[in-house]
């Protein structure tokens, strides 16, 4: 399913510029309303309109929207009994080149801790990429939209050409695709401070809570140069993420943990020759400057803590799948050897 470029939300993107808690509060994470609408209702609509598709196609033409539970009730089950069928019903050959597509990631399971035994492929995903232009832009893909994830493992191969640092590639999981109010995670990495993971957790359309994780400070493999490819993989298992880039477990994520404290900017240091008019005058309008910056950036914290309190942040099955998030300029994300395991 082609997906084309979208306006992202303001309050978005802040969520994963590494700037923190003052570059959010100079996106305007507060007044990002309309936009933040429109972002939800765009993500939305194409997810159910892809698993209302094959809901109609499957059921003799109905029109009636599904949700994530009545997808994965009837698209998932038929899918893997359709698979199922078709490879009981197929060559040698095909069921030997299925194994062989098959076999490297019942190999790799075991690193994240993860029974082959106990589990199926929820989809092995060709290449694909995301080349989005200009500012406030995102774009998705996943051809398997009726696959519905509760416990999973996701993986893919990145390689990403980025204008800015702040601009990133990652998965969108558990979505459930709610016109209305969307509810997922996010999971981010971007060039920005030589590499950073995101990780952020959206209720009824807002971002409630998130954590970033410095992905090269833990991982030394981690590239975080343009053209640079890094596989990022995440594991769900309930109300616990695990963050692994390059193989390596880069951070631990629990989505119902409240949003953590802002990061607070130093001030501006007093000039050593305070005798100095236009030095003197120089410090006082930062320090004016200073003060509003930390009382936005508590007030939007604060914010986030009452929507936190009163949000639903566990969600136990949704649909996965790729994204690209562009600050501005052009944001090119490729996304190679992509899987989904189910686990059981």
């Amino acid at each position: 399913m082609p997906a084309k470029s979208r306006n992202t939300p303001r309050f978005l993107l802040s969520v994963f510029f590494l700037a923190g808690a003052v570059l959010a509060c100079n996106l305007g994470f507060n007044n990002a309303g309309d936009d933040k609408q429109a972002t939800a209702q765009a993500i939305a609509s194409s997810v159910r309109s892809t698993a209302t598709a094959a809901a109609a196609a499957s059921s003799g033409g109905s029109e009636q929207l599904i949700s994530t539970v009545q997808a994965e009730a009837t698209l998932q089950n038929q899918s893997i009994v359709a698979t199922q069928t078709s490879l009981a019903n197929s060559s040698s050959e095909e069921q030997s080149a299925t194994a062989t597509t098959v076999a490297p990631i019942l190999a790799e399971l075991p690193k994240y801790d993860v029974d082959p035994s106990l589990g199926q492929v929820g989809w092995v995903h060709p290449p694909v990429t995301l080349d989005i232009e200009g500012y406030a832009q995102y774009d998705y893909a996943n051809q398997f939209l009726n696959t519905v994830a509760a416990d999973f493992i996701v993986s893919a191969d990145i390689t990403w050409n980025t204008s800015y640092g702040s601009s990133g590639c990652g998965f969108v999981l558990r979505s459930d695709g709610n016109q209305d109010a969307l509810n997922q995670y996010m999971v981010i990495a971007s060039r920005g401070a030589s590499g950073h993971v995101a990780f952020a957790t959206m209720a009824d359309g807002e971002i409630v809570t998130g954590q970033d994780i410095y992905a090269y400070g833990i991982d030394p493999n981690f590239d975080w140069q343009n053209d640079a490819t890094n596989r990022l993989t995440v594991v769900g298992r309930g109300n616990r993420f695990l963050i692994y880039t390059n193989g390596k477990l880069i951070g631990e994520i629990d989505p119902g943990a409240p949003p953590p404290q802002p990061s607070i900017p130093p001030p501006p240091q007093i000039p050593i020759d305070t005798k100095d008019t236009k030095a003197m005058e120089d410090y006082l309008q930062k320090t004016v400057e200073y003060k509003e910056i930390v009382t936005q950036i508590k007030s939007d914290h604060n914010a986030r803590v009452a929507a936190f309190k009163t949000a639903d942040t566990q969600f136990d099955r949704g649909f996965i799948a790729m994204v690209a998030l562009s600050e501005s300029g052009h944001t090119v994300c490729q996304f190679n050897n992509a899987w989904l395991w189910l686990i059981e």
